[in-house]
């Protein structure tokens, strides 16, 4: 130590160096700190967005109820006493099925479990989502490497069938966002009950049928109530994917599928051991529904459906609508027996012919009965709507309508009847009409003359009238076809639709009010009516709607197409055809009928078209080849008349006869004429008829008496 000076104490001070990483534990203190309290905040907001805009365009509340009325399901077609002639596919975008909406109570709870246990076990406990149900498929997902199930519930697939544009159709996280959405909003509405019945109504189940009350009919042909466990497994099975498990291309997929059911079904508590061994032994028996359509008055329902696709294409091809037609099931019946018996009887060695007949109830405007042909499964052309065939002397009662309208001839006017030629300028050619088997009278009143069907009288009658005229009154009648307005059209030489002549006549029978045949009275889809045309003397009626269209029709302005003093006339002439005329056979009738038979030539086409005091009846018989003839002797009066009395007869029933052309206008007048000259009978004659004349136009002469030769009875006359 040196001894210079004291010593001085100087603290070693050390200094180090900073340790590097000291503050290491900071940032992950700071990412814990991040996901404890940030992380779920961002992860709110990105869900929250994302929610948003999924959610974006989508309703707020769906209307179950709205898509119920308006969804595309199966019509029907009914007949006057309710049975069901036809059920009818709905056609929406070129989909064609069948849809039968079935109330939740309605459906068996059989059923119900069935479902819950192919497609959403747990519906009846979640909100809409099944998250455990999410959880499980994405790991049965992942493990496969592939989709191998699905995690929608109930709810999810009533919003995918409810809103299929605005959810989307591709499989993407936003379709399933705005899928789950609107099952929320779903579940918040509506009851369970209701969405599984909407579900239950909706679900396609292959075999063109939507919903389990259309799969049971097609598949077993039974209701929802008689189906066994192993059925309703099926059909449950069937909405995972109906072409893959189709039983009716692969019986073994669609048992696989079926027992999975079965099973899920077990576990579930929905069936037994025994009852879910039962049925998984139990083999796939299918039975579809046999097709009502062609088995009950299927004429009429086929004209039915035409008429009402034609006049609501958009509702019919929607569907749902309830068909109500006039159609007689028992007289259709009864009547297409005797049709085919009648005409085989006719057929002799060669093919039976064909026929066309309608009964129409001319105090209701109901179509009874509809016969378009002998066999509706071998040919569905309607000879009574379709076809148009010449009517011969049927059609005669037109001619006389329309010159009796004018004071042209009354009933007794005397016409001639003899050979005749009249060149028609229409053609450019001279025509002679033939006496249709009869020998000239020289003379015949109106009267007579038509009641006897005379050719050259009707030429005549024809010219008085103008055949322009006549044309003009056709359609008044009802008569829709094209006419020509030539000389030959007295004799039926222009074709006429069968139910179109029917409705002449039914004017006739109404005292000149146009008639308008009805084949379907009321058309509904739900509680909307589309069409009511129900008579206040329709006999299923219920009391309270009769009283309404009693009190309607007492005020309402029908169609008048002819005066009722020149229609009762020529009823009254129609019914000298059945006195006295071609139609005699038909006295045998069991009560008074008026009506004009026939025939045209060679017998081709054969008719008798007439009525009673209820119904206006047409019956035409021919072959389809308009050549073909039905053989000698065949005629209106021995071909077609005998049909058509058996059609009336089964048609009026035990039901009291009364006259059939009713009570006169009370201002006709009635005068005894002598038949050969058309006037006044003398006082002693025992030979004269009494007729009905407009007031004016009936005779005051004397036969007898001196005079010239009645007025007219030559115009007509054209002697080679």
């Amino acid at each position: 130590m040196s001894s210079s000076g004291p010593a001085v104490f100087r603290p070693r001070v050390r200094i180090r160096a900073r340790a590097r990483g000291g503050l290491w534990w900071r940032a992950p203190c700071a990412v814990m700190v991040w996901l404890v309290l940030a992380a779920p905040v961002v992860a709110a907001a990105t869900a929250w967005t994302a929610l948003h805009r999924a959610a974006a365009g989508l309703p707020e509340v769906p209307d179950l109820d709205e898509w119920r009325l308006h969804a595309p399901q199966t019509s029907k077609i009914v007949a006057a006493d309710g049975t069901v002639t036809a059920r009818l596919p709905f056609s929406d975008d070129g989909v064609v099925g069948y849809r039968r909406p079935v109330p939740y109570d309605e459906i068996p709870d059989l059923v119900v479990k069935a479902i819950l246990a192919a497609e959403d076990r747990r519906f009846f406990e979640h909100g809409g989502v099944d998250a455990k149900a999410v959880m499980r498929a994405a790991l049965a997902n992942y493990r496969a490497e592939e989709i191998v199930e699905g995690a929608s519930t109930i709810s999810q697939q009533v919003a995918r069938g409810l809103l299929p544009d605005d959810i989307g159709r591709q499989q993407t996280l936003r379709r399933k966002l705005r899928e789950a959405i609107v099952a929320r909003r779903i579940e918040r509405a509506y009851s369970k009950q209701r969405i599984f019945e909407v579900y239950a109504s909706h679900v396609f189940l292959g075999a063109r049928a939507y919903g389990v009350a259309e799969a049971s009919r097609a598949y077993f042909g039974k209701p929802l109530d008689a189906l066994s466990p192993a059925e309703a497994a099926l059909i449950a099975g069937l909405a995972q994917a109906p072409g893959r498990a189709d039983p009716f291309v692969d019986r073994g997929r669609a048992r696989a599928r079926r027992d999975e059911v079965l099973r899920r079904m077990r576990e579930a508590g929905f069936l037994s051991e025994d009852a879910y061994a039962r049925a998984r032994a139990s083999p796939i028996e299918l039975s579809p529904a046999t097709p009502r359509y062609g088995r009950v008055a299927p004429w009429h329902t086929e004209l039915a459906r035409r008429q009402v696709k034609a006049a609501f294409p958009e509702a019919y091809a929607r569907g749902g609508l309830r068909i109500e037609t006039t159609a007689e099931p028992a007289l259709a019946a009864a009547g297409a027996d005797r049709a085919r018996e009648h005409t085989g009887a006719l057929a002799g060695d060669g093919d039976a012919p064909e026929l066309a007949a309608v009964v129409w109830d001319h105090q209701t405007d109901y179509v009874e009965l509809s016969l378009g042909g002998r066999d509706f499964g071998s040919s569905q052309f309607d000879r009574v709507s379709q076809a148009c065939r010449q009517p011969g002397s049927a059609f005669k009662p037109v001619a006389y309508a329309a010159a009796l309208e004018i004071d042209a001839i009354t009933p007794g006017t005397p016409l001639r009847d003899g050979p005749i030629t009249e060149y028609d300028p229409e053609l450019g050619l001279f025509w002679k009409p033939d006496t249709a088997g009869h020998e000239f009278r020289g003379v015949a009143l109106a009267r007579d003359a038509l009641a006897l069907s005379l050719n050259a009288p009707a030429v005549d009658v024809l010219r008085r009238a103008g055949p322009r005229r006549v044309l003009a009154l056709a359609q008044r009648l009802g008569i829709e076809t094209d006419l020509d307005p030539v000389a030959p059209l007295a004799l039926g030489a222009s074709c006429v639709v069968p139910i179109e002549l029917t409705a002449a006549l039914a004017t006739f029978a109404r005292g000149g009010l146009k008639g308008d045949p009805i084949y379907v009275k009321r058309i509904t889809r739900g509680d909307e009516v589309l069409v009511d045309r129900r008579s206040a003397a329709d006999p299923h009626l219920s009391p309270a709607d009769r009283l309404v269209r009693f009190a309607a029709a007492a005020t309402a302005e029908r169609e008048r197409a002819m005066d009722h003093h020149s229609s009762f006339l020529v009823a009254d002439m129609l019914s000298a055809v059945v006195e006295t005329g071609t139609g005699a056979r038909a006295r045998s009738l069991s009560r008074p009928a008026a009506g004009k038979t026939g025939t045209t030539n060679r017998n081709v086409d054969t008719w008798f078209t007439g009525f009673t005091s209820r119904v206006a009846a047409t019956v035409w018989i021919g072959h389809d080849d308009p050549t073909a003839s039905l053989g000698t002797g065949r005629t209106g009066g021995t071909a077609a008349l005998p049909l058509w009395m058996q059609l009336v007869e089964l048609a009026e029933g035990d039901r009291p006869a009364a006259p059939a052309i009713g009570q006169p206008p009370e201002d006709l007048v009635t005068a005894r004429v002598d038949p050969e000259t058309g006037y006044l009978s003398p006082p002693e004659s025992q030979s004269g008829v009494m007729l009905y004349f407009r007031p004016g136009t009936q005779p005051e002469e004397r036969a007898g008496a001196p005079a010239s030769v009645p007025s007219g009875i030559g115009e007509a006359s054209r002697e080679f």
